[in-house]
């Protein structure tokens, strides 16, 4: 583990156990200071004081990195320092405070509370803001308080280019030089009335806007919307079969080997699948079974100790209890704001804080975006990546089998010990998940409720997902005493056909009664 996100995981939990003592007694805590208050500042720390509880007052001293007391739902945070991007991201209703510069994104999508940068902020502050007061006494970077959707940003100096791009609610107001408006936004007159309740806001941290400051709203006149894509599959793997490698049918009683060991990146140790799956469910409650028992399962919430937890922009506010407990966390970048590689660097140290030892972390994202996900996925330290075949450009399922292969390649995820599996948007068969590990992934993650709808109860659940389990066990069985093979892990592409030359050509998958690769593919 790389020395900086090893510091950062043991700040973050040594926090936690002070936290724990300083509510009981109703203490704040001080970090960067000595015993004898002599100053010992941190630098460099990131995703440090995130989840701060009601009733938490913390004071630090020093220079932080990215992602810094984000999803605090009360309390009081004070940093005397400078903070890197993302400071009081998903803010709930906390007090925080950056006594010098501040980095990108300051307060993104914050629903309650007040956030105060001494200095000045980078671009996007208060990006999605929902409520609360966000305040820079300095300047601000470009797209300010762009797709705000309420709240009140109030900058003290000159705000930058495209300020309150795609508004849809809330208030900006510029004390200092103010550009035009961003599309969607637009600059109106400030009121007398505006004047005083900004100003009677801004007179617990003694300041006051000028009578001439700008106020930018939302254009009604021409408002912008943004209308996402849904994601999704063109087809599925109707064209790709398994065949026999050449060896003759085993005996229906011949011991085989299902079994698909994860490892943990550099180490021996590792998770051990009973079947090469990943069911996805909403919640791991109830989840009980000869199967379920031993079947890690990938849930957004109350996950057990052999799952793993889903970690998106939805849940981000609830995770750290489910992963206290759990086997390891999936960060799936499809359902969180865009990150760089510090940021996301930054949000795995988050979350390896809040996991025990030796837990894996596993980096999800679509097909489409597969090669940046495997380099970051070997450049942070991951255990594995899983490769989501709906994407918004609702390609083929048989498109995803070359574009994770060629990319895995490239990024030699294979001799840096990084997992790799494919997500899909149905329901897994025996088929589906042979011709996944013939692709060379060991796992195939979900949802067996894809196709069918969702029991009511928890025991209805475990119930059709284990007799779902026994099923995929009893057909993948049969497959392989088909094909004459007595392991998961003996299939390869070798075993794999396309039934038609477009799948043949897209997958260089041999050709049914060609048998071999299409010519543009032999030179791979």
């Amino acid at each position: 583990m790389r020395e900086m996100v090893e510091k950062s995981i043991q700040l973050n939990r040594e926090l936690d156990a002070l936290l724990v003592r300083a509510l009981e007694s109703n203490k704040a805590i001080k970090i960067g200071w000595g015993r004898g208050d002599d100053p010992k500042p941190r630098n460099g720390e990131m995703g440090v004081a995130s989840h701060l509880p009601i009733g938490a007052r913390v004071r630090l001293l020093g220079n932080i990195g990215d992602l810094a007391a984000i999803c605090a739902e009360g309390g009081n945070f004070t940093l005397e320092g400078e903070a890197g991007g993302w400071f009081g991201a998903w803010n709930r209703g906390a007090k925080l405070v950056v006594e010098q510069q501040c980095g990108a994104r300051l307060g993104l999508k914050q629903e309650d509370g007040q956030i105060i940068c001494h200095a000045s902020s980078g671009a996007e502050t208060g990006a999605g803001m929902l409520g609360g007061l966000v305040v820079v006494r300095g300047s601000a970077g470009k797209r300010a308080g762009a797709g705000m959707k309420g709240g009140t940003l109030v900058i003290m100096g000159d705000a930058a280019s495209d300020i309150g791009t795609n508004m849809e609610g809330g208030q900006i107001i510029v004390n200092g030089r103010c550009p035009p408006p961003g599309e969607g936004a637009t600059s109106i007159a400030l009121s007398s009335e505006k004047l005083t309740e900004i100003n009677e806001m801004l007179e617990e941290i003694n300041l006051k806007i000028d009578s001439d400051a700008a106020l930018i709203v939302t254009d009604t006149e021409h408002s912008t919307t943004v209308s996402m894509p849904t994601r999704g599959i063109d087809s599925q793997f109707d064209s790709i079969t398994i065949v026999s490698g050449g060896n003759p049918r085993l005996h229906e009683h011949a011991p085989l080997d299902l079994l698909t060991l994860l490892q943990l990146r550099g180490e021996e140790k590792g998770m051990l699948l009973p079947l090469p799956v990943f069911p996805l469910l909403d919640s791991g409650k109830g989840l009980k079974g000869d199967f379920l028992n031993r079947q890690p399962c990938i849930v957004n919430s109350h996950p057990r100790e052999i799952d793993l937890l889903r970690i998106s922009e939805n849940n981000l506010h609830d995770c750290t209890d489910g992963l206290s407990g759990a086997a390891g966390a999936v960060i799936c970048l499809d359902n969180l704001p865009r990150m760089n590689d510090a940021e996301l660097d930054a949000m795995i140290a988050l979350v390896k804080s809040r996991l025990a030892d030796d837990k894996f972390i596993l980096l999800g994202g679509g097909v489409d975006r597969i090669s940046m996900i495997h380099r970051m996925a070997a450049a942070l330290d991951c255990d594995g990546v899983i490769a989501n075949s709906a994407t918004a450009a609702h390609l083929p399922a048989s498109a995803v089998l070359p574009m994770v292969g060629l990319s895995a390649r490239e990024h030699q995820l294979t001799r840096k010990g990084v997992s790799q599996g494919v997500s899909i948007p149905w329901e897994a068969g025996a088929s589906d998940t042979l011709i996944i590990a013939a692709a060379g992934a060991q796992f195939i993650v979900t949802n067996p409720f894809a196709n069918s709808e969702i029991p009511k109860t928890d025991k209805g659940k475990a119930e059709a997902i284990e007799n779902w389990l026994a099923t995929l066990d009893s057909e993948i069985r049969g497959r392989l005493v088909e094909i004459g093979e007595d392991g998961i892990d003996q299939l390869n592409r070798r075993h794999l056909r396309a039934l038609d030359s477009d799948t043949a050509n897209m997958t260089g998958i041999r050709l049914a009664g060609y048998d071999r690769p299409m010519p543009q593919w032999l030179g791979q």
